[in-house]
């Protein structure tokens, strides 16, 4: 029950990297038959009767983990995530073919701490920076490595450069807290917080009443020259799914072991399934929820992942509309901005709308009142506003379908008006949460080894990507 081999090969199935775990694990060439057979969505693959393949997709590297079949799968799933983590941190993303080869032997030290007995171990960055240096020490000695070199070279990083000559003298190698390391010091002390919101919502299509309002408030009775209907609709569906996903971000570049406590309030809302990093204190959560103390790691960490039900939908608005104009055969699409507060604008807003690509060939008379339109992929039209969208405005898109003519016809001999299925928006705000999360509180409470009249700077950003927006016709 443990992780086999870790491989890593460019995306046309070419061995860059090889950490063998076993006497006989499945080679790159199983693995890439296994690959070959299975859909784009599958990250769990069966290669044999009792293994398993897990793999995960890079920048333009491929990253296969197989594994004996009894394993749970999060465990590798996980590892792939964290080895990716420690690789964009050691050699910056994006990584590649020419970043692996040129520090194979360093990777090679990396998984030496990261795996024992088969099993993760070392995987937090800080930790195993104190294990593994950063320049590639072994390369100039072993510029290239040949094929079946990876289990000589396990074995020469296992015996001399980790287990051995780390451990026997690790109390200056290793901070007491195993995730920071040792005698970190920086010029300018900073503590950033991000807490960023990915909205994922769902309306449903609009009841023959809201449709009868929309149509009284111009809807089907719009002429040529006025297509778009600037009138920001008053009568909503409610949202079948609002949710939130939070992530809280700390930057850390503190000199020492600096204590932290960061105090946040998420109203009356209930937080599901929260996620803490391991240098959180749980017992002082328990005890006060919404009140994180640790000891944080040098750099960027992610200290809570969690998710929130039934929040608003946001600053963005839009609606579907089918069955318009004299012939019955236009849609409109409509996308607004609501205007909360101390927020200014939106950034990288797009709609997409979603059709049947079979049954439909092109989309004819589309008129935007701004942005543009353009099919970017079969059964996809993508409306971009570039730039800046300021609050407390709207823009309209009306269009027709063109329906494949080969499809079968109807009892009355024509082939039924095809129209978008749904659009789904998507945007990024800065300085705001949907779910009305917000840091109360953020103070050092101690720092052994940083300087009692440094001031460290202390800075709290919030983002909102509105990410799945869907609104169906």
């Amino acid at each position: 029950m443990s992780i086999l081999a870790v491989y890593i090969t460019d995306t046309n199935g070419q061995q860059l990297f090889e950490y063998p775990l076993s006497d006989s694990p499945p080679t790159n060439k199983m693995l890439q038959v296994a690959l070959h057979d299975a859909s784009a969505d599958d990250v769990v693959l069966r290669v044999s009767s009792d293994e398993l393949l897990f793999h995960r997709r890079e920048d333009t590297l491929d990253f296969l983990v197989p594994c004996s079949s009894s394993i749970p799968a999060l465990i590798p799933l996980e590892f792939i995530s964290h080895l990716i983590k420690v690789l964009h941190d050691y050699f910056q993303p994006p990584l590649s073919r020419p970043k692996i080869e040129k520090n194979y032997s360093t990777i090679m030290m990396l998984l030496n701490e990261m795996i024992e007995d088969g099993y993760p171990f070392v995987t937090e960055e800080n930790a195993l920076r104190d294990l593994v240096p950063f320049t590639d020490g072994l390369s100039k000695y072993l510029p290239t490595l040949p094929k079946g070199a990876a289990s000589s070279l396990k074995s020469l990083t296992s015996s001399r450069l980790s287990s051995k000559s780390f451990s026997s003298d690790s109390s200056h190698m290793r901070s007491n807290v195993p995730w920071r390391r040792s005698n970190v010091k920086h010029n300018n002390n900073e503590l950033y917080v991000d807490i960023q919101e990915t909205l994922s919502v769902i309306i449903p299509a609009a009841s023959p009443m809201r449709q009868l309002l929309n149509s009284v408030n111009g809807g089907s009775n719009l002429t040529a020259s006025a297509f778009y209907t600037p009138a920001v609709p008053q009568i909503l569906a409610e949202p079948i799914v609002a949710i939130a996903h939070g992530s809280v971000f700390t930057t850390t570049k503190l000199s020492g072991v600096p204590d932290i406590q960061l105090i946040l309030s998420f109203g009356n809302r209930v937080l599901e399934g929260p996620a803490f990093h391991p240098c959180v204190r749980l017992a002082r959560w328990r005890e006060r929820p919404g009140t994180l103390s640790f000891v944080p790691p040098d750099g960027k960490c992610c200290l809570l992942q969690y998710t929130i039900s039934g929040v608003e939908s946001g600053p963005i608005g839009g609606d579907l509309k089918t069955g318009l104009g004299p012939m019955k055969d236009e849609f409109e699409v409509r996308v607004w901005s609501r205007v909360p507060r101390n927020v200014k604008f939106v950034e990288n807003l797009r709609a997409e709308v979603v059709f049947d690509g079979e049954r439909v060939q092109n989309v004819k008379g589309t008129r935007a009142s701004s942005g543009e339109f353009n099919i970017e992929k079969k059964g996809v039209g993508v409306w971009r506003f570039p730039g800046k969208t300021p609050m407390g405005w709207n823009a309209s898109l009306r269009g027709t379908m063109v329906v494949n003519e080969e499809l079968e016809a109807g009892p009355d001999g024509t082939v039924p008006q095809e129209f978008p299925k749904y659009i789904k928006i998507s945007y990024d705000c800065q300085g705001m949460l949907v779910s009305g999360t917000k840091v109360e509180s953020l103070r050092i409470v101690s720092g052994k080894g940083l300087d009692d009249r440094a001031k460290p700077y202390k800075g709290v950003k919030y983002l909102t990507h509105g990410k799945d927006i869907i609104i169906r016709g």
